[in-house]
């Protein structure tokens, strides 16, 4: 009943501008300094995971964009406006397929930072559209966007794992609130894609056998807690 009542509380508070990267902050102060150490888990400022994300993600794909916007403006110039929506409409498809994986994503910070900046980038492609003649409500109906299914993570910590999932869902409604105000993103608002996996990021097994004695007896060894 405890836990009930802090959801309900947690529920009535107003969301719309908390900060998700903030979630890996206070995961990583529920930690005990053991737990911190053996999972490596460290909140990292945004300038760094800037510095990561910009040139292995976002830079590339800024550069096929200025390549794919000056196509379509010089096919506009010559009056060919529907092979310039095609050309950028092959961009935003592309962009809305791209997959990220974050092999220790931890509560999320790195994936929630690419999925702001594909976003920002998306918001460009479809201005550029707008602008062509392409009515945004159009490829909506179309079921194109980039969203959280796109960001891929793994974390052997399931308390991470969760944290992770909904920054990245958090970070993603803000936008969709930012961008089409009281416009609902369409149902369900919440979708269960699996990106976010608590498991190994290098071993793949089956099941956990413990090492026995001859007796039969798992053995045990102290880790300085149990």
């Amino acid at each position: 009943p405890d836990q009930i009542d802090l959801l309900l509380e947690a529920s009535r508070a107003d969301w719309a501008e908390v900060e998700p990267a903030i979630f890996g902050t206070l995961l990583e102060s529920a930690l005990n300094p053991l737990e911190r150490h053996d999972l490596g888990a460290h909140y990292t400022p945004r300038a760094y995971v800037e510095r990561l994300v910009l040139p292995t993600v976002i830079e590339p794909l800024r550069e096929e964009w200025t390549a794919v916007q000056s196509a379509a403006v010089s096919l506009h110039e010559q009056g060919k406006d529907a092979e310039a929506i095609r050309l950028v409409k092959a961009f935003h498809i592309r962009l809305a397929s791209l997959r990220v994986l974050d092999p220790a994503c931890g509560s999320g910070n790195f994936l929630y930072v690419t999925l702001e900046h594909l976003k920002r980038l998306e918001g460009e492609v479809l201005d550029t559209l707008e602008s062509l003649g392409e009515r945004q409500t159009l490829l909506e109906l179309e079921g194109i966007s980039v969203d959280p299914h796109q960001l891929l993570g793994l974390e052997l910590n399931p308390r991470a794992a969760t944290i992770a999932e909904m920054v990245l869902w958090i970070g993603y409604l803000q936008w969709h609130v930012r961008t089409h105000g009281a416009v609902h993103p369409p149902e369900p608002i919440i979708r269960d894609f699996r990106n976010i996996q608590c498991r190994d990021a290098v071993l793949d097994y089956d099941r956990m056998e413990w090492v026995t004695d001859d007796s039969g007896q798992p053995v045990s060894r102290w880790d300085g807690r149990t």
